[in-house]
Formats: C-alpha cells, sequence, structure tokens
C-alpha cells in the first residue's frame, strides 16, 4: 500500500489548511495576548510566543504540503508551501501593526519562517522516504 493509497480526499486537506489558517488569524488578531503563559519557552532558549509561533506556521506549511504535493515536485512543492506560510505570516503583522492591543514583529516572522522551513524540510524527507512526494498514477479526484 502506498501513501496515495491512505491520503485523505483533497477537499478534506483544504479544509485543515483553512481551519489552521483560521486558527492563526484568530490568535494573532482577535484573542488577547497570552498573560499566564511563562515567559522562556523549551529549553530556556526563546519566548514561549516564539515557539507557539513556529509550531503554528508549522502546521500551516505542513498541511499546504499535503494539498499541494500530489502532481508536484516535492522540493517545488516544499518550497512553495514554505513560501505560502511565511507570507501568510508576514501579511498578518503588517495587519496587527495598527492595533492597539499587538505590535508588528520582525522577530515573530523569523519565527514563522523558522517553523514553516522546519515543516517542509521534515515533509520532505518523510515525503521521500514513504514515496508519498512522487507524482502517482492515480488522477487527484481519485485521492
Amino acid at each position: 500500500m502506498e501513501l496515495a493509497d491512505v491520503r485523505p480526499p483533497r477537499w478534506l486537506r483544504w479544509a485543515t489548511v483553512v481551519a489552521v489558517a483560521g486558527g492563526i488569524l484568530y490568535a494573532s488578531l482577535l484573542d488577547s495576548p497570552s498573560s499566564g503563559l511563562p515567559a522562556l519557552g523549551p529549553l530556556g532558549l526563546f519566548g514561549t510566543d516564539k515557539w507557539l509561533h513556529a509550531l503554528a506556521y508549522a502546521a500551516l506549511a505542513a498541511s499546504l504540503a499535503s494539498v499541494l504535493a500530489p502532481g508536484g515536485r516535492p522540493a517545488v512543492v516544499a518550497g512553495v508551501a514554505a513560501l505560502l506560510a511565511v507570507g501568510y505570516g508576514v501579511g498578518i503583522e503588517f495587519v496587527q501593526a495598527p492595533l492597539a492591543a499587538r505590535h508588528f514583529s520582525v522577530a515573530d516572522m523569523v519565527a514563522d519562517a523558522v517553523g514553516a522551513g522546519a515543516a517542509v524540510v521534515a515533509w520532505r524527507v518523510l515525503a521521500g522516504l514513504t514515496g508519498g512526494g512522487r507524482t502517482g498514477s492515480r488522477p487527484e479526484s481519485e485521492i
């Protein structure tokens, strides 16, 4: 059995992208800033907010890669997924800039890029190991 045989239908993969992007939008613009979180995240290297940015944009990039994978070259899919996720993050930072409870942060954009980059690298490695990034003979409409 190949990975393509167990891949969720395309509409469900798109719904996942929309849900992740919507969750990020809500947390970035509508939800109040987290005050109960510890200042430093795991390992004490970066703030918890940077870890949350990295995880959120990793999820977005991975879900985008899953949608874009069928019919595309894995390296191109990974690059496009990362660029779309990072572009979304940059856009949200510009939307946050005029909001009183939020602020524009280049560090947040870097965390977004690190998370998206890590996710597509992991996706690319897994796709190479499982054959999930290869173009199959089955049309996308059957997947």
